[in-house]
């Protein structure tokens, strides 16, 4: 006999639960998006909290080699480039969707500091970056919650005027 319990059978509303995700977001093709914006808003939070966490407790922080302080914006970037590769060998389609708005997190946090290719992290034109992140969260959401209703607007859009003026 095993020291094991035995594992507990899922509840009916957790089976609805799962079966509401696989029949609305995998099996409609909606969960790359969803991972993504989940993950990207995740990240950003995450590394707020982290840097206003180190700011707090020691003046900043991070990672320090010599005298060179390497921003988190360059492993978002090669973050975003892994997801790239990855995409292009057409493979792990949910790992990319993470990596990529896990990347896309991390440099856009950081924005404000490619922009004006200078540390204004905790300078008020570090409230860049939080412009881009909210741009950048409101396009992907937008993305994710309407992407049957945009397929349909473009759809629309791109027969021109000539077929609407036959079905007139």
């Amino acid at each position: 006999m095993s020291d094991a319990e035995p594992q507990p059978k899922p509840t009916p509303r957790l089976r609805r639960i799962a079966s509401a995700w696989r029949r609305e977001i995998r099996d409609a093709g909606n969960e790359p998006r969803l991972l993504s914006a989940i993950a990207f808003l995740a990240t950003f939070l995450a590394t707020r909290l982290v840097t206003h966490t180190l700011l707090e407790a020691s003046g900043g922080g991070g990672i320090v080699i010599g005298s060179l302080h390497v921003h988190h914006m360059v492993f978002g970037l090669m973050v975003v480039l892994l997801a790239g590769i990855l995409d292009l060998a057409n493979t792990l389609a949910r790992t990319r969707a993470v990596l990529f708005g896990v990347g896309s997190a991390l440099v856009l946090d950081e924005f404000a500091l490619i922009l004006n290719l200078a540390d204004v992290y905790w300078a008020p034109q570090g409230r860049e970056s939080i412009d881009a992140v909210v741009i950048f969260a409101s396009a992907l959401w937008i993305v994710v919650l309407g992407r049957g209703f945009w397929r349909k607007v473009w759809s629309e859009l791109s027969r021109g005027e000539h077929a609407v003026a036959r079905r007139v």
